[in-house]
């Protein structure tokens, strides 16, 4: 339960610090009073960017901590980040109880002579480094298969929150956490359930075009 809680809280900060940094770009990029359009920051023609503008500002905003605790998806990673995280335990025990065969294989025999503590001692050294470097091998294939977990659930965030402002005509789509930047958001314009139907139906949807595709390849096999 301990690791579960720790997954869910890392997704949720990591998100939210994805979306303000995603945000705060957004609106460096907003024309200031009185301009009818945008420079494009990049853009070297000094040609300006005409918008479309109604005199409305929309914006809508989702719980980061119901949304994760809603979405199948997001159990999906949490129980891959756990599965990445036992899977480098497991093979660092196996690493470290092959390293504690071969230590008993020298020392149970009794004292060592001369000679063979010069040998112990020498072979003990390349085992222990190569064991340091396995660990730090682990650890690293650890971070890159989460931080994959984590760009995946917020790829499809973003991606979920684009297709839902556009449909609904919202210029701007935020996240909520307590205690973040956002304080205060009117119920109103809460769109965490859509947000949760919109991805869960994208996964269901996925799952069962799988399934469709698996059953097809199995009965032409047949």
């Amino acid at each position: 339960m301990e690791n579960k809680g720790n997954s869910l809280a890392k997704i949720s900060l990591v998100l939210n610090l994805a979306l303000i940094i995603a945000v705060i770009i957004i609106f460096a990029k907003m024309p200031g009073s009185g301009n009818d359009g945008v420079v494009d920051a990049n853009d070297t023609t000094g040609t300006e960017i005409a918008i479309v503008d109604d005199g409305q500002l929309r914006i809508g905003y989702f719980l980061a901590d119901s949304l994760n605790n809603n979405l199948l998806l997001t159990k999906e990673l949490e129980a891959l980040m756990l599965e990445s995280q036992t899977n480098a335990q497991n093979r660092l025990r196996s690493e470290e109880a092959g390293y504690q065969k071969w230590e008993n294989s020298w020392t149970s025999g009794g004292q060592l002579l001369p000679s063979e503590q010069r040998k112990f001692a020498e072979e003990a050294q390349q085992r222990q480094q190569k064991l340091m470097m396995i660990q730090q091998e682990v650890q690293m294939d650890v971070a890159r298969e989460q931080e994959e977990y984590m760009f995946t659930l917020i790829s499809r965030v973003s991606n979920a929150s684009k297709e839902y402002a556009e449909a609904n005509g919202y210029d701007y789509i935020l996240s909520y956490q307590i205690g973040q930047n956002l304080y205060y958001g009117s119920p109103n314009f809460d769109i965490t359930n859509d947000l949760v139907r919109i991805m869960n139906d994208q996964y269901n949807s996925r799952m069962t075009e799988e399934g469709d595709d698996l059953s097809e390849v199995a009965e032409g096999g047949e």
